[in-house]
């Protein structure tokens, strides 16, 4: 407690220390008719100093800078100099800045050169970064969360109605681990960017894979001849605490462009669950208590050369180092209703080693001037996973410290996953209609096996009946047309088809069991879009994704974690498909939706116990079918230039109907979430932020699960220095520890509830700097993306 008072005591410090010996100059910007302009950028610039502020709604302004002197002034309306003059600034002082421009010719000017904050193209929502207050001096990580239908929660980004979200840089999507994905982000400046594209239905250029959306950082077009970097810094304090150190070096001449970065993550946090079922003549209430550790090294390398004016061909190369290790302490308690009959308790270690190298070449060609171009990518990726897993579990009668039965056991386990991928993708417009098409190819190879050695007499003995070895192979072949016209001023339209032939094949050694699948899919994408007027657009838009199971999810094989407890594979999972559509209204800065989604054969993961059998055994099944239906809303507020806040609420339907009947036939219900996001800007200098916020939601249908409320709120300072290079930023997330779920789940009769709390409430201290000028640089799409998602 010492060290963070002492941390405290420096960041108020230097707080304060920037209302100290400053000059402010206040005023009104007119017209020549001495009508007050709104929200206009002023800008006062003197070397290495720049500082900028925007008037309020009646023209009124003010503005500190921290040193005397002759300043070059400059006044911005949408996107126009309207003001340029230099001005001398010795004390406090009160000058209205005059434009020659009329009224009307201003408005003029912001018809031409207007770019509002929040735009709606045929496929994706395109939020501006660069017309954000909240947005200034924060990271990319940071932007997400103001985005409408974006949400960034305890430093989980997703998009609303969307299981899973998908980022990408520069048309080119990001492949690194989560936590390493979130390091980089942080390490891009929201100046950086000039904006950022929500894509909620893909369209069919991209894999159908997983009922996710898109995000696409677009960044400002990066400046010749520099070389810039980055360092940063963060501890997190949470039960346990938690280190992460990274940096970054960036290169570009003439013909070259080169990127590299490192980061290390060290730490550990400690979740908690609670798992209780209630049978007809006892209850089983289990507790797990764990400390995760993290030890987590990772790299990325990328280096791009222009052959020509027209040609650019790159190579880059990700890899991860990784040894989390998970100690846990399993206590379950059976009672029945005399008392507590029995107690089993399960210590255990799981230590992990994980490797994984992705090597990908690519090439751009620009076919001529009108927009044509070509690009190939080639992918290779490895991953592979040792677990060493020791566990015993031991059973006592209440009052007798003596075990009555007692079993130890090793579980060493490998994991060899090899993915070969190649595309090729054409973009090729034309006076009557834009196209775009191409083909992908990927071929994935899955080993995996298991040594199960029983260690109750202190000597291993390998069990062959619990051990196992099985291969898995998959090929897929994919190619897709999409076309897109504008069809009038007001309408536009864009349809695609992509079409996706798979093979795979799993097979059990220790079983002798194999099984294949081949299926052809055609997955189809439509959007049409209506210009009401200047600020008012209406969208439609419709997709079909596809689910394919995980590798682990079809080895037919038992993996058991406790003697009570394992999981087991169903080599005969099908994958699932989904229907998605979308009605959307756009009106100015502010959006909303009406979304349906229909899921047909979903599998998911169902614990099947009986009443005769204390054993629980997970096992993935295809087994319902799944209505979703609701509205968003998104409100974004930001009248004044001191507080921008990004408001969303989203009312929704959930109606689950199962195929089997071991759980319950029908499960619907009606739910909402609600979230609040603000930035509050403390100074002038605009290098002093406060953040606030709030997220609730309340009971709502997962699957097979009853899940139950939960809301929290999360706080944060952030301070910029050195012309906002260096950043320090203080964060409390889940406030109040209130970041709670329960699940709830009916199979055969037994009601059983799964309580999780995953250490959120934690205080995070971080320190940024970017030195030279931050590179804007090409990241790629790798071919093999969805593929390793599923090796998780």
């Amino acid at each position: 407690m010492l060290i963070m008072k002492n941390i405290l005591f420096f960041l108020t410090f230097i707080f304060f220390g920037i209302f100290i010996k400053s000059q402010t100059i206040s005023g009104l910007v007119v017209n020549s008719q001495n009508q007050g302009i709104a929200y206009a950028e002023i800008s006062l610039i003197k070397e290495n100093i720049k500082k900028n502020t925007i008037s309020n709604s009646n023209g009124n302004y003010e503005i500190s800078v921290p040193e005397k002197g002759t300043y070059k002034l400059s006044v911005v309306k949408d996107g126009e100099v309207i003001i340029k003059k230099e001005i001398g600034i010795t004390e406090n002082k009160t000058e209205n800045l005059i434009s020659e421009l009329k009224e009307s010719q201003i408005q003029g000017v912001s018809i031409a050169g207007k770019k509002k904050l929040i735009e709606r193209k045929i496929d994706r929502l395109v939020f501006n970064v660069e017309n954000s207050i909240s947005a200034s001096g924060g990271d990319a990580l940071e932007t997400m969360g103001i985005i409408p239908g974006v949400k960034v929660v305890n430093d989980q980004i997703g998009i609303i109605g969307k299981s899973k979200v998908s980022i990408m840089v520069n048309d080119r999507l990001i492949q690194l681990s989560e936590n390493d994905l979130l390091s980089f982000l942080r390490s891009i400046k929201s100046e950086d960017i000039k904006n950022i594209e929500v894509i909620t239905n893909p369209p069919s250029k991209y894999d159908s894979e997983g009922n996710s959306g898109l995000i696409n950082i677009k960044l400002k077009k990066a400046k010749e001849n520099y070389l810039s970097g980055n360092l940063k810094t963060s501890y997190t304090q949470a039960t346990y605490s938690m280190g992460n150190y990274g940096a970054g070096l960036n290169y570009q001449k003439k013909k070259i462009t080169l990127s590299t970065n490192i980061d290390y993550e060290n730490g550990s946090i400690a979740p908690y669950q609670e798992y209780t079922l209630y049978y007809p003549s006892y209850t089983w209430f289990e507790t797990n208590k764990s400390r995760s550790f993290r030890d987590n090294l990772s790299g990325r390398f990328s280096l791009d050369y222009e052959i020509s004016k027209k040609t650019t061909i790159g190579i880059q190369y990700l890899g991860g180092i990784n040894n989390p290790i998970r100690k846990g302490n399993n206590s379950s308690e059976i009672s029945s209703k005399k008392g507590l009959d029995s107690l089993i308790i399960t210590p255990s270690d799981l230590r992990l080693k994980k490797y994984n190298h992705a090597v990908n070449l690519h090439t751009i060609t620009k076919l001529d001037s009108t927009g044509k171009k070509i690009s190939f990518d080639l992918d290779y990726f490895t991953f592979n996973s040792n677990a060493d897993n020791q566990f015993s579990t031991s059973s006592y009668l209440p009052g007798d410290y003596n075990a009555k039965t007692f079993l130890s056991a090793n579980n060493l386990s490998n994991q060899d996953i090899k993915i070969y991928s190649s595309k090729a993708d054409i973009e090729f417009p034309l006076k009557w209609v834009t196209l775009s098409f191409g083909a992908k190819v990927s071929f994935i190879n899955n080993k995996s096996d298991v040594l199960y050695f029983n260690t109750t007499n202190g000597n291993p003995f390998l069990d062959f009946g619990k051990s196992n070895t099985f291969d898995y192979k998959e090929n897929t072949q994919a190619i897709y047309l999409s076309g897109s016209k504008k069809l009038s001023k007001k309408w536009e339209t864009q349809l695609g088809f992509r079409l996706e032939n798979t093979q795979t094949k799993g097979y059990s050694e220790t079983l002798d069991q194999a099984n294949k699948n081949n299926y052809t899919k055609l997955f189809p994408t439509l959007y049409i879009n209506y210009l009401m007027n200047e600020n008012s657009v209406f969208g439609f838009n419709y997709n079909r994704r596809i689910d394919r199971p995980t590798y682990s999810d079809l080895n037919p094989f038992r993996f058991y974690t406790t003697k009570y407890n394992y999981g087991e594979g169903n080599p005969f999972l099908q994958p699932y498909f989904t229907d998605n559509f979308e009605i959307s209204y756009s009106y100015k800065n502010n959006y909303a939706s009406a979304y349906l989604s229909y899921i047909n054969n979903g599998f998911d993961q169902v614990t099947y116990v009986s009443a005769d059998n204390p054993v629980q055994a997970i096992i993935p099944s295809n087994f319902y079918k799944q209505i979703n239906l609701g509205i968003l809303e998104s409100y974004l507020f930001n009248k004044w230039k001191w507080w921008e806040s990004n408001n969303q609420a989203n009312i929704f339907y959930t109606k689950t109907m199962s195929d089997i009947p071991n759980t319950l036939t029908d499960l619907s219900g009606w739910s909402a979430s609600v979230s609040s996001n603000n930035s509050f800007t403390l100074n002038s200098a605009k290098t002093l932020k406060a953040e606030l916020g709030f997220n609730y939601q309340s009971p709502s249908i997962a699957n097979s699960y009853k899940m139950s409320s939960f809301y929290y709120f999360n706080t944060g300072l952030k301070l910029s220095l050195l012309e906002k290079k260096l950043q320090i930023a203080l964060n409390i997330m889940d406030i109040f520890r209130t970041y709670k779920m329960t699940f709830t789940q009916v199979v055969n009769g037994i009601k059983q509830e799964n309580f999780d709390y995953r250490d959120t409430q934690k205080i995070r201290i971080s320190v940024n700097w970017n030195f030279g000028k931050t590179l804007k640089i090409q990241s790629r799409k790798l071919s093999n993306e969805e593929e390793k998602k599923r090796a998780n």
